[in-house]
């Protein structure tokens, strides 16, 4: 049941973005699906069994078993000389509730039909995109056993368990993919999270999720709509969002949370230090007090003054602190550099 209901949701909320349909209740229906599909999957047992017989590559069968130890669904992992990929072939109802699964731990998949039988394939990318600790065994074991059958040598074998380790430089925040590397400007490489979105209707999409999620353009991103064959993009600006994802991950926003340790385990893995020591690590360390709606009084000169809010702002290269305030109903604000 739920897989057909995650499938038809998913379909009607790409239609509404495809088109610049903004339907709340649409997203909504759909937010909450997504939510009970992720937290079934997390219940799930994954459990692998390698096969290496002779005369043809070692692949591993992954099974997903439910609380009782009935299996829910399966899949192939395989090798093609060149890179991973996954298959599944079978019933509709099977394909559906497997792609459900695989989407729902972090893979691009879908159920597609094919000469009257239905299929579920993924690419080495969205393989990699499952960071379940069960999944990511069972892919290293198949590794281990092409290199000790000689179908890959050690080079080979040391790129793959990277790229199984690292995952593909993509973090979600809000539900936009971002995608998280570094550019050379001049002679200093510059940290880079961004979407390039190609269509109009995306790049709506996209900052409307950034907004609706309490980022603030020109403080937490800059943006360019595409137009024609020009593409556009949606850049996040460091430290400050951030500083933003750790307030919302205190707040309990629970996507907010896996992204700072998706984008943790990036920089560990890609060899980008400055993201997890000048960024991440002080964001996550700082102890942060929310003086929002803080009231400070001097009855003498009947003076009251509430704090709005605070933010922080680079100018130059340094952080600039602006407070919001009002005092006896009239909006201030107080600047001071760091």
């Amino acid at each position: 049941m739920f897989a057909t209901a995650w499938t038809e949701l998913s379909r009607l909320w790409r239609f509404g973005v495809e088109n610049g349909l903004y339907a709340d209740h649409i997203l909504n229906k759909l937010e909450g699906i997504r939510r009970y599909v992720e937290e079934y999957v997390e219940k799930l047992r994954i459990e692998y069994e390698l096969y290496s017989p002779q005369g043809v590559n070692p692949w591993v069968e992954v099974r997903f078993r439910d609380d009782r130890g009935n299996e829910i669904a399966h899949i192939n992992i395989r090798w093609n000389r060149y890179a991973f990929y996954a298959y599944f072939n079978g019933a509709k109802e099977k394909a559906e509730r497997l792609a459900s699964i695989l989407s729902a731990l972090g893979a691009n998949a879908e159920a597609k039909e094919h000469g009257g039988s239905w299929y579920v394939q993924l690419t080495t990318d969205s393989i990699t995109a499952i960071r379940r600790a069960e999944w990511l065994e069972a892919v290293k074991a198949l590794v281990e056993e092409l290199h000790r059958r000689g179908v890959i040598d050690e080079e080979q074998k040391g790129r793959l368990l990277t790229e199984i380790s690292a995952g593909p430089n993509v973090v979600e925040i809000a539900g936009v993919e971002m995608s998280v590397g570094r550019v050379t400007v001049g002679k200093s490489k510059v940290l880079i999270i961004r979407y390039q979105p190609t269509f109009p209707t995306a790049f709506d999409a996209a900052v409307k999720a950034l907004r609706d999620a309490g980022f603030e353009e020109g403080v937490h991103f800059t943006a360019k709509r595409p137009e024609g064959d020009e593409p556009g993009y949606i850049r996040l600006k460091v430290p400050a969002v951030l500083w933003r994802l750790v307030e919302l991950s205190r707040q309990g926003a629970d996507w907010a949370d896996k992204a700072l340790k998706r984008l943790e385990e990036i920089a560990k893995a890609r060899g980008l230090p400055e993201l997890v020591e000048e960024y991440l690590k002080p964001a996550i360390e700082a102890e942060t007090v929310d003086p929002r709606g803080l009231v400070v009084e001097e009855a003498e000169r009947g003076i009251k003054a509430v704090i709005r809010d605070v933010r922080v702002m680079r100018e130059g290269g340094r952080p600039r602190v602006i407070v919001e305030y009002e005092v006896n109903g009239v909006t201030k604000y107080s600047k001071r550099r760091e």
